[in-house]
């Protein structure tokens, strides 16, 4: 395979590209070009050279109405207030605590009200403490594991042995109940 040499583009070559007329295709002016000048170009690079050509020329048009705008005074703008001040202040041992047992029962926007931060911090640094980055973080880790473990005792639905016994009291604190008013009836009360 041979390298396919290279021309560089003269003068006359651009003026020629510029000067193509409307009704012609860009394969047939690239023929005439290459036996005129004797070289071996393509359509397609023909083509990019006249849109090289044409947007530079834009921009040199477009320049000196750049040049004569009048300079504007510099307008201060005011600080930006942050939604969220506290989102650089440490997280105390407290609230990680709290994002550790509360995170997964909150929605973002609850989340983000209760610990005033953005939602990706907030999760960002369950995420640090889950990976045990610092040394408290297994104790924090097992202290938030036992905290949800009596939150779901305390939730949980009873069994069904659980719920037979507890029907079975009702049911004989009811009886209870009557036998007693009717002890009070006889009694005259």
């Amino acid at each position: 395979m041979t390298k396919r040499k290279q021309y560089k583009w003269t003068e006359e070559q651009i003026e020629f590209i510029l000067s193509k007329p409307d009704g012609v295709s860009w394969t047939k002016y690239t023929d005439i070009m290459n036996t005129t000048f004797k070289v071996k170009r393509k359509p397609h690079s023909v083509y990019q050279k006249f849109k090289n050509i044409t947007a530079e020329k834009e921009t040199i048009a477009a320049e000196p109405v750049l040049e004569k705008e009048v300079e504007r005074p510099v307008i201060k703008k005011p600080k930006k207030e942050y939604r969220f001040a506290r989102t650089r202040r440490r997280w105390t041992p407290q609230e990680e605590l709290d994002v550790l047992v509360f995170f997964y029962s909150l929605s973002v926007d609850e989340a983000r009200a209760k610990w005033e931060r953005p939602y990706s911090a907030i999760a960002g640094r369950l995420e640090k403490i889950c990976d045990m980055t610092e040394p408290h973080h297994e104790t924090l880790l097992m202290e938030a594991a036992k905290i949800v473990k009596q939150k779901e005792a305390m939730m949980r639905k009873p069994s069904r042995k659980e719920r037979r016994a507890a029907k079975r009291a009702a049911k004989i604190a009811k009886k209870q109940e009557r036998l007693a008013e009717k002890i009070r009836r006889l009694r005259g009360e």
